[in-house]
């Protein structure tokens, strides 16, 4: 290029350029990354979520047969006599409790363990 003040000719470098942003493979690696952390965190998740309603689970029942013990001195009961939920709520218990995993809950006679009808739960 040539300039009109004092003759002096400039001849501009050849600018490569470079556009501003990410290539495809860059952003499909990111994609991946993120893909296998989700699926990680998400079997993660689903794990404790599992273990959380176990424990409540067994927490409950655990309630219930402290109820049914309870029921069973000041009623006068023995091991074997049949125990239904009406008979500890409200009195022992407020109010009749859910198996976080939508089982339900057996009280079994007295002397027995409590029964949830989701396999594994049991005390």
């Amino acid at each position: 290029m040539a300039s009109c003040f004092g003759g002096v000719v400039t001849v501009l470098p050849f600018v490569r350029s470079r556009r501003v942003g990410f290539t495809l493979i860059e952003i499909m690696i990111v994609v991946v990354i993120i893909g296998v952390l989700l699926s990680v965190a998400t079997a993660s998740f689903t794990k404790a979520r599992d273990n959380s309603r176990l424990k409540s689970c067994l927490k409950n029942m655990q309630v219930i047969s402290w109820a049914k013990e309870e029921y069973a001195m000041e009623a006068g009961k023995s091991d074997g006599d049949p125990v239904v939920i009406t008979d500890l709520v409200p009195i022992y218990i407020k109010h009749d409790p859910e198996c976080p995993a939508k089982g339900v809950y057996t009280p079994m006679p007295i002397g027995e363990n409590v029964d949830c009808t989701i396999e594994g739960h049991e005390q």
